[in-house]
């Protein structure tokens, strides 16, 4: 599963972060880099938490397209 990190808001302008994982929820490199942000957390940063890549696959038909 890819894990990727939503960034954080600082000073009310979103950072983006770079840091994307492949393994699984609770792995030591995910709580790693969650301990980065909340070490940085204060009233003008704050840490958007982790997100799992969609991947691109067969389609779902609900995007009201026609076959």
């Amino acid at each position: 599963m890819i894990i990727i990190c939503k960034g954080a808001q600082k000073n009310s302008v979103f950072e983006k972060c770079p840091f994307l994982y492949d393994g699984t929820w609770g792995d030591v490199s995910l709580i790693e880099h969650q301990n980065k942000h909340q070490l940085l957390e204060s009233k003008n940063y704050s840490w958007l938490g982790f997100d799992v890549h969609q991947s691109l696959g067969k389609f779902s038909g609900r995007d009201g397209k026609r076959n």
